[in-house]
């Protein structure tokens, strides 16, 4: 024990040139019977005492006497970490404390009672020592400086640590071999820990203590819970187990229930009642089947029978009534003799397999059609929305066998969407025919498709022949040019298509075919039958699916793609790097193209060929694209006769679609078609006419 522990700290003191007066006003409120005397610096100089004062009252001095002709001068000066057995037999009645700076820290008075405090502090040290010693748990006790103040046997054991050896010595370092010392602080709170020191497994409290809301030391209280952690870690494991087959079960997407010998439910989970009795009251863990309860505990009931009789696996089929079909499977679980302990019944949803696999197939279905979308994008090139509607309304008939009728001006690439109708059927493996109905003479045409038998007219060949309509047999027959097939012909063609069978000329026996036809022509067959030229109910057996090709010059999105991917396989054909100005891409795209994408096609040979170095310029195309050009501004040529309404669409698309080309920018365009930006917006919108590439869109 030290000094400091047992002095009155920080004492109210007195300047020597105070008076007596201040020094009984301090002696009234400290309730003290001496004060320290400071100089101005705040030294100790002296000490008043109520002795003191009395006798220099009796010697004529008053209470207005200065404190510095009476206070007592000769000062016992002692150092506040002093141990208080070395001044506790001074004979000295009063001491001054100073601190490590020799500034007044407090004063020591009344030897005789602190003598007796000590001896009662030794008193309680030793029986609070043997009372630790006794204990079993290890205890070490750290004062405010961080030194170990007491360590018992207990603790010294179980740490392997010499008790002499720890008393005071700085705990961190002491404890730090151990792994310990961590906690000493506060971040470790006062709470159970668990550590391991050497072999052992330490269960540790720490224990703050405390003295007017400050933490004057540390106690740590060190159990071996070896064994406990060892019966601990087997429960845990038990626990872990048991946890991950509760969840297990309950994470089954099949119901299941677990009941024993006595048909008591041991466990079911939620899938149960979703699959066997959604809505209804659900069944409770300890419950007993009772057969005829309900169709559901009845069922468990007699399957939980049959397994218990059986000693084997059983399986039978359950319909709920809410009209879902299950499958309950009970397995036996059997104990040490033989005999079946518990019943463990699966549940499988046999609709919601069922409805899942329906998904499954309309999934795979949409898969399809979107793959076969993506493959489409080389076959078919296209930028405008109305081509992209074109080649989705072919993918879209190309899953099913109806008959598709393709119109469009000529050049317009019918024959192209054709083939990709043909690829992207469930006939892509089977032969796809073509033939051109205006290019063959109407008396060879007949046989061209029907064929003949041998001898069947003059000049027939001897072995006879088979028709296109049998060679396209389970593959897709195109008949171009459909408007140009004889009235006599369409006849038999009707009756074709409505019987899916034929007659070879001269022949008498009927072929059974399975052939898909696809017709195109860039005539009004409307028209036609209402002039009589071609057959009415050919018509609309022919038109059961349409598919307009608009002509180039309404989607002009798809000139330059097209013009740049004929250039790419000219150049490889004839080993030339030949490319587009800005100037040329201009005047292809004002071009009116009637020819459509085939005179695109020749125009971009024709440059190949002839163009004079890499560069395409405009004076390089030909001429009527220049004189186009240079008439696009002064006169709008109408090449054959339309409504006035379409007409004005017609010359709407084509002002817009030319302004945007040149200018680049929408308010541009609009100035140089005296309309607003917004007037123009809306318009090439109704058009659907790409306006993102040009600036200043609103």
């Amino acid at each position: 024990m030290q000094v400091k522990q047992v002095m009155l700290n920080n004492p109210e003191t007195l300047y020597y040139w105070q008076t007596l007066a201040d020094a009984v006003a301090v002696y009234q409120r400290q309730q003290v019977n001496c004060a320290p005397v400071l100089d101005a610096d705040g030294e100790v100089v002296g000490i008043i005492t109520v002795f003191r004062l009395l006798e220099a009252l009796q010697q004529g001095a008053t209470m207005a006497t200065p404190i510095e002709e009476v206070m007592d001068r000769k000062l016992v000066c002692i150092d506040e970490d002093t141990g208080f057995e070395q001044v506790a037999n001074l004979p000295i009645d009063r001491l001054i404390v100073l601190n490590k700076e020799r500034r007044l820290s407090g004063v020591l008075t009344r030897i005789g009672l602190i003598n007796k405090v000590h001896r009662a502090l030794e008193k309680a040290e030793r029986e609070l020592a043997a009372v630790l010693e006794a204990v079993p748990n290890g205890i070490i006790a750290v004062d405010r400086e961080g030194k170990i103040c007491h360590i018992n046997p207990a603790a010294a054991r179980l740490l392997d640590l010499p008790v002499a050896a720890a008393l005071e010595q700085p705990a961190a370092t002491v404890l730090a071999a151990s792994g310990l010392s961590q906690f000493l602080t506060k971040a470790a709170g006062d709470q159970f820990h668990k550590a391991r020191a050497g072999d052992r497994t330490l269960a540790i409290r720490r224990s703050s203590i405390t003295r007017e809301g400050h933490e004057q030391g540390v106690v740590l209280v060190l159990q071996d819970i070896s064994e406990l952690e060892a019966i601990s870690s087997e429960l845990q494991v038990v626990k872990s187990l048991n946890r991950q087959l509760k969840s297990v079960i309950e994470a089954c997407y099949d119901g299941m229930v677990v009941i024993d010998s006595q048909g008591v439910v041991l466990g079911v989970n939620e899938a149960y009642g979703r699959i066997m009795a959604p809505g209804a009251k659900p069944l409770l863990v300890g419950h007993k089947l009772q057969p005829d309860a309900t169709l559901a505990e009845d069922q468990l009931h007699q399957l939980c029978c049959l397994v218990r009789d059986s000693r084997k696996a059983v399986t039978v089929m359950y319909q709920t009534p809410a009209g879902r079909e299950a499958i309950l499977t009970g397995s036996p679980i059997l104990n040490e003799e033989g005999t079946v302990s518990q019943v463990v019944i699966s549940i499988r949803d046999m609709t919601e397999l069922r409805h899942l696999k329906e998904e499954a197939q309309r999934a795979a279905a949409e898969i399809q059609a979107l793959r076969a979308r993506h493959l489409a994008a080389p076959e078919v090139i296209r930028q405008s929305p109305a081509m992209q509607r074109v080649v989705d309304q072919a993918l879209r008939v190309a899953a099913v066998d109806s008959t598709v009728l393709i119109t469009g001006e000529s050049g317009v690439g019918k024959e192209v969407i054709a083939r990709l109708i043909h690829r992207h059927s469930r006939r892509c493996n089977g032969p796809f025919m073509e033939i051109n109905c205006g290019a063959i003479p109407e008396n060879l045409l007949e046989s061209e498709l029907f064929g003949y038998e041998k001898g069947a007219f003059t000049g027939a060949s001897k072995e006879g022949k088979i028709g296109l309509l049998e060679v396209a047999d389970n593959g897709t027959l195109f008949l171009d040019e459909i408007g140009d097939l004889p009235l006599g012909l369409q006849v038999k063609l009707l009756r074709f298509l409505q019987e899916q069978e034929i007659y070879r000329l001269g022949g008498r026996h009927a072929i059974k075919l399975n052939v898909r036809v696809l017709a195109a022509t860039n005539k009004d067959l409307a028209r036609m039958v209402r002039e009589k030229t071609f057959r009415e109910d050919l018509y609309y057996r022919l038109n059961v699916v349409p598919i307009r090709i608009p002509p180039l010059r309404e989607r002009r999105e798809d000139i330059l793609p097209l013009a740049r991917h004929f250039l790419e396989g000219f150049n490889n054909k004839y080993g030339t790097a030949k490319r587009l100005s800005f100037a040329a891409c201009k005047v292809l795209e004002a071009y009116s193209w009637p020819g459509n994408v085939r005179e695109l096609q020749n125009a971009m040979e024709r440059v190949v060929i002839m163009g004079e170095g890499d560069l395409i310029q405009p004076e390089h195309l030909p001429l009527e694209f220049q004189g186009e050009r240079q008439e696009a501004g002064k006169t709008l040529v109408l090449r054959e006769l339309l409504p006035l309404r379409e007409a004005r669409e017609q010359m709407e698309r084509q002002l817009i679609t030319m302004a945007l080309g040149q200018y680049g920018s929408l308010r541009q365009a609009a100035r140089a078609l005296g309309v607003s930006h917004s007037t123009l917006l809306r318009k090439a919108q109704s058009y659907e006419l790409v306006v993102q590439n040009c600036t200043e869109a609103v």
